[in-house]
């Protein structure tokens, strides 16, 4: 039986927008956005695990809280079994050698007047990493791994192209042998050509060291290409998840097939595209029942009472 690396359980991660500490004391104008509302998911230990949904679905907040950037108001994050928000210092420590993060911004996430020798030796020393090697020798071993040749290391990051800072990106977050890397929009701001040539070696990487994905992204092609299993959100809320291979052949929920009929498919002209009618409802007042309800064609009456049970298609 495999093993969950990551397992979520009713996450809710909401942000509070008011004038002050008064409004959030009295609740005097206070409005709160109900980013992640509730979320359950599984993440198979050595698999992929797809997470797609339109801007704004709280994608990037659920990814972000599992890397414990922000804190959630209930729920819990269980990682090894582990509790990630009841961690000690010494398990807290441990944890962030284990779970590494991909930023959208491929040159964002690198300093600038650093070297790529000191960006990537910066977990290394930081963590004391003693393996056996010298950090050098562990830098070079990083940069070989990414197809990067060796005199990179002294170069500066506005020096290299989008895919060549991205590669120095999924060095730096390979440097301290991680289990768990959180990939938001992972291929951002690259062409087709350089984004697949991305997508291999992340495939190669996850093969070699045994690493264990969430992949955030629009990109539906390449979440189908890249993921094991895939959960589908919308507006803080999971409406279908299971294997990827499954969801795609049997898609349940009306949100979903709308969302993968606009997937671009070479070859298929008479393929109907279905055309959602209205706009995202705010996360600060979202719908009752059901939250697609508002756009859906098969909404009715019942749905503003009573939300749909979350169509499970076998995660695992």
């Amino acid at each position: 039986m495999e093993m969950d690396l990551i397992k979520i359980n009713d996450l809710k991660m909401h942000f509070y927008l008011g004038k002050g500490l008064l409004s959030k004391v009295f609740g005097k104008g206070l409005r709160v956005v109900h980013a992640v509302d509730g979320v359950n998911l599984n993440i198979r230990k050595g698999h992929t695990f797809g997470l797609v949904g339109e801007s704004g679905c709280g994608k990037s907040t659920l990814g972000q809280t599992i890397f414990r950037l922000l804190k959630p108001q209930s729920g819990e994050i269980l990682f090894q079994g582990k509790d990630i928000f009841k961690m000690n210092q010494k398990e807290k420590y441990e944890f962030h050698q284990q779970a590494q993060l991909i930023f959208q911004d491929q040159f964002g996430c690198l300093n600038p007047r650093m070297t790529v020798k000191q960006i990537i030796a910066e977990p290394l020393i930081a963590y004391n990493y003693q393996n056996g090697i010298s950090v050098d020798e562990k830098v070079s071993r990083l940069l070989e791994a990414v197809n990067l040749p060796p005199e990179a290391a002294l170069k500066f990051p506005n020096e290299f192209s989008g895919g060549q800072a991205r590669r120095i990106g999924l060095a730096r977050a390979i440097a301290l042998d991680p289990s768990f890397i959180v990939a938001d929009e992972p291929t951002s701001g690259l062409d087709i050509s350089t984004a697949a040539t991305i997508l291999n070696l992340m495939q190669d990487l996850q093969e070699s060291l045994g690493l264990t994905y969430l992949w955030i992204s629009h990109n539906l092609n390449q979440v189908k290409y890249m993921s094991d299993d895939i959960a589908i959100m919308y507006l803080g809320k999971i409406v279908e998840t299971g294997k990827t291979e499954d969801v795609f052949d049997n898609l349940a929920h009306p949100y979903s097939q709308a969302l993968i009929s606009a997937m671009p498919r070479i070859g298929e002209t008479n393929r109907k595209k279905i055309i959602l009618e209205g706009e995202i409802p705010s996360p600060i007042n979202p719908p009752s029942g059901c939250r697609f309800r508002t756009r859906c064609r098969y909404a009715k009456s019942v749905c503003s009472k009573y939300e749909p049970k979350l169509q499970d298609l076998g995660s695992g």
